[in-house]
């Protein structure tokens, strides 16, 4: 038996409801295998100049040792069981009840314990202030970034933070190009790459640092011309190769990986119907290339 959602008060959405049909579709093709040793080293202690997005995931994670870890949009658990071995406390929470499943597969299977639970990203069912780290590898792009990111907000203690991942397109030329070459992969009509609002919509609120920009953009877009990935294509786009501060990354990258902090005392809370506070950026370079406003900086 599936497992089942017990936290939510108000009904699902279409939006919803068209996620959780693609969700078991994935379930469906999703064979779980054991990962070799190698692969789960490479996520234990990352370098912050890894040219891989999820491998500096990782990295911005810091020393998760005893902390609370929130995996929203667990899926079938892959990042689960690299948090537990990064010695956290794992919440995993997907909308999908078949994800959760093979998540809960893959966990007994490897003799690691977390808790998993089907939930939405909008209603947790977690307490206030109950969660040190929310830990989030594209998922925000599926949502309604608001209610989202108020919902994070709202589970993280003062001081903990959350570790974005997300798939971007701050660039409208690329967009046109994207939007010529439709994906033949199994999305939802409701996903998109955020755009430029979009993800300072989502750190609203928080301090950012560290943030980060991968891949050129020609690997997705061939790709999708061809209609299939060559194995060369496949070695390309593996590389999700940092791009340079001279290069204007953020018209060029398809994806960026960012930790931004809750601060320590709350001066307004952040509302699910807006973009709330201003987002503050440490990293002057980020934040020339994703021209998000700063005090003092034109």
């Amino acid at each position: 038996m599936n497992p089942v959602d017990t936290t939510r008060r108000t009904p699902p959405s279409a939006h919803d409801l068209d996620e959780i049909r693609r969700s078991a579709e994935e379930a469906r093709n999703t064979v779980l295998a054991p990962p070799k040793r190698s692969e789960v080293e490479r996520y234990l202690n990352p370098p912050g100049n890894s040219p891989y997005a999820l491998e500096y995931a990782f990295h911005i994670l810091g020393d998760a040792r005893g902390k609370k870890v929130l995996d929203l949009g667990c899926g079938h658990g892959e990042n689960v069981a690299l948090l537990v071995e990064r010695g956290a406390a794992v919440i995993g929470i997907d909308l999908s009840p078949e994800l959760v499943q093979l998540a809960e597969q893959r966990m007994a299977t490897a003799g690691r314990r977390a808790e998993l639970r089907v939930g939405s990203a909008y209603e947790t069912g977690l307490a206030d202030e109950s969660v040190d780290i929310v830990f989030c590898i594209a998922l925000i792009h599926h949502l309604e970034i608001p209610k989202a990111r108020a919902e994070m907000y709202r589970v993280l203690k003062k001081g903990g933070y959350v570790v974005l991942s997300e798939p971007i397109r701050f660039s409208s030329t690329y967009d046109r190009l994207r939007r010529m070459l439709p994906s033949r992969d199994n999305i939802s009509e409701y996903e998109h790459p955020l755009t430029r609002d979009e993800f300072q919509c989502m750190v609203s609120g928080f301090k950012a640092e560290g943030l980060r920009y991968f891949r050129l953009p020609i690997v997705p877009l061939v790709e999708r011309a061809l209609g299939r990935t060559s194995k060369r294509i496949r070695s390309s786009a593996k590389s999700k190769r940092r791009l340079p501060y001279f290069f204007p990354a953020a018209f060029a990258a398809t994806a960026c990986a960012v930790r931004s902090w809750r601060a320590m005392v709350t001066t307004r809370s952040i509302s699910s119907q807006g973009a709330g506070l201003p987002v503050q950026i440490s990293n002057w370079r980020a934040a020339w290339w994703t021209n998000i406003s700063i005090p003092g900086m034109i």
